[in-house]
């Protein structure tokens, strides 16, 4: 009886313990957005039943890659709205998957977008260019959703900024994602040179060779992510900038690209 009791203590010691270490656990996983949304019917009637049976066992991940696979054949058979759910599903099993994310709104923006605008179902070239952009629209809003759950990363900043500079055609909104993605230090080199090219296209050459100008005040910069040398780029955007603006040469920072 003793022993029981000294069992029982320990257990209710090691409960006590663990119970706020489950609860900050628990906190940090729900401010990071990690998992995914609980089983429902409706999620379950979508899967169909032996996926349902894998999920209920826990494999998230493989449901997952298994319904993304399956978006290939919906798009050779132009069933593009089930492609489109079929992605919501695979984002809602695994919201931290930037590849669900990225390609998932790459194929709306782009791939469907492009295939809705010439389908020969269309009555009027009208009618095909309104279901592109209502395809871009989703990728758009899709993005969005992913930056909820994964603001921490580069790609998909990028994706949205692309998406505003070559679908929407507003290098200004690009601007200002293409610099959040360039703010990340395990983003590549381009995306800090798209982000000063924006920045040439929407506040002039000059506001674009401030910000070399500055980043080269700033001193010496590490190689980006990618393995290229940002002193190099810098020293060429820096002279093109100081030639088209016609700076005069006692002013210069650069001479020649190459010096």
């Amino acid at each position: 009886m003793r022993g029981k009791l000294i069992a029982v203590g320990l257990l209710l010691a090691l409960a006590a313990v663990m119970m706020p270490l489950e609860s900050r656990i628990h906190a940090q996983r729900a401010e990071l957005k990690f998992g995914g949304s609980g089983m429902t019917m409706a999620m379950r009637d979508r899967v169909g039943q032996e996926m349902a049976i894998g999920l209920l066992a826990g494999f998230r991940g493989v449901v997952a890659d298994f319904l993304w696979i399956d978006n290939h054949g919906y798009f050779e058979r132009r069933e593009w709205l089930r492609m489109y759910r079929n992605m919501e599903l695979c984002t809602t099993l695994q919201p931290q998957s930037v590849t669900f994310w990225d390609v998932g709104s790459w194929h709306m923006g782009w791939n469907i977008a492009y295939a809705s605008r010439i389908d020969p179902a269309n009555h009027t070239q009208a009618e095909g260019i309104k279901r592109e952009r209502e395809w871009q629209d989703k990728a758009k809003d899709f993005l969005t959703q992913g930056l909820v759950y994964i603001p921490h990363r580069w790609e998909l900043y990028f994706a949205m900024a692309d998406l505003y500079w070559r679908k929407f055609k507003t290098p200004c909104q690009a601007r200002d994602y293409f610099q959040r993605a360039a703010q990340f230090k395990e983003a590549p080199s381009y995306c800090l040179r798209m982000y000063v090219r924006r920045v040439e296209d929407c506040d002039g050459p000059r506001a674009a060779y401030d910000v070399w100008r500055k980043r080269w005040h700033d001193g010496n910069p590490e190689p980006s992510s990618d393995g290229i040398d940002m002193k190099n780029v810098m020293r060429r955007e820096l002279h093109r900038l100081e030639e088209l603006l016609d700076i005069p040469a006692s002013q210069r920072l650069i001479s020649s690209p190459h010096a």
